[in-house]
């Protein structure tokens, strides 16, 4: 007889919502702009092949070397 493993809970942030394990360890920025922005970041998408989340933390690490700050390393 072969068992199956239960399959892992889903995890509930602080307030008590559901949290998708992908999420887990990371936050939410958000900002409102103008649609040309969002037209030009889906260009840039397709043109690469990268998802939107690499293509703004991307973007963000340039702005932050703009600045001389710490960049992040995502591996």
């Amino acid at each position: 007889m072969q068992v199956t493993p239960a399959p892992e809970l889903a995890k509930e942030t602080p307030t008590g919502g559901y949290m998708a394990p992908s999420r887990e360890g990371k936050t939410n920025i958000t900002a409102y702009l103008s649609p040309d922005y969002k037209a030009s970041l889906r260009l840039v998408q397709a043109r690469t092949g990268k998802s939107l989340q690499t293509l703004i933390a991307e973007s963000l690490n340039d702005l932050f070397g703009k600045y001389d700050v710490p960049t992040v390393r995502n591996d």
